[in-house]
């Protein structure tokens, strides 16, 4: 009975503390602008912010597979407990007060001279070809514009004309706006954050316009264009979202630099 209690008292001291916990985010090798296995991501960077105002040692975990299967590969799996830059209000996880609030937005080359804020305003002359991520609202938008079938073929080769079926295809975010830059597109309807960096670093002079209305599909459902980003801890940690939620207040200014040098348009948070 002594040896066994000797073994638990053991047990107990090589266990780390709670303060001693490191804050254990997992991050994709394969989300640029967000995460990149280099660690240069602006999510990345956000992680080690948050990291430093909760006085937790970072423990970025790299998930070498898409983002969105981290929730499954690893807050369900038990190799993190944090993900950064979920929707607010995520059901899969208890999220924190949104940090930033930004938009889907249109992407077209200065000398186009295009002018409009509406989803509506892509209905221009012109504008023909259209460059975009997949599963975004960017195709209702060309659905309900009239211009969905005509770019069927272009978005494909994008991709490689890679067949989708039982498997994630995705345009990466910089061939979305290179695509643009080169003339090969009329624009892209892409969501602001995946365009902001590139937008900055065209060598051809781009605007980026966010959308300001909302669609209304025609069965009533109100697709939003707009979306406030939090982050998101497992729900079997409620204190560390407590922690997360001051580490937000207290590194606002540090998140907000961050934002602004990849020119990332944020809206207010309480629109």
């Amino acid at each position: 009975m002594l040896c066994a209690l000797g073994s638990a008292t053991a047990q107990e001291a090589e266990a780390p503390a709670d303060d001693d916990q490191p804050l254990r985010i997992c991050a994709s090798t394969k989300d640029a602008p967000y995460s990149t296995g280099d660690g240069t991501g602006f999510e990345n960077r956000i992680a080690e912010v948050l990291a430093d105002e909760t006085g937790m040692k970072l423990d970025l975990v790299m998930i070498d597979n898409d983002a969105i299967y981290l929730f499954r590969d690893g807050i369900e799996k038990d190799l993190c407990d944090v993900l950064v830059g979920v929707d607010a209000g995520d059901e899969r996880l208890l999220t924190s007060e949104p940090y930033y609030r930004s938009g889907y937005a249109f992407i077209s080359r200065q000398d186009r001279n295009f002018e409009g804020d509406k989803w509506q305003d892509v209905d221009q002359e012109g504008f023909e070809t259209f460059s975009y991520r997949y599963h975004t609202p960017a195709e209702t938008i060309l659905k309900y514009s009239g211009r969905y079938e005509y770019n069927l073929v272009y978005q494909a080769s994008l991709t490689n004309f890679e067949d989708r079926r039982n498997q994630y295809t995705q345009v990466p975010a910089d061939l979305v706006v290179s695509e643009v830059a080169a003339g090969n597109a009329d624009m892209a309807i892409i969501f602001a954050p995946d365009a902001g960096r590139y937008v900055r670093d065209s060598n051809e002079s781009l605007k980026m316009t966010l959308i300001t209305n909302e669609i209304e599909r025609s069965d009533g459902m109100i697709i939003p264009l707009q979306y406030s980003q939090s982050v998101g801890v497992t729900e079997d940690k409620p204190e560390l979202l407590e922690k997360i939620d001051q580490a937000l207040v207290s590194g606002k200014d540090r998140i907000q630099a961050i934002l602004d040098e990849e020119n990332i348009p944020t809206l207010p948070l309480d629109s």
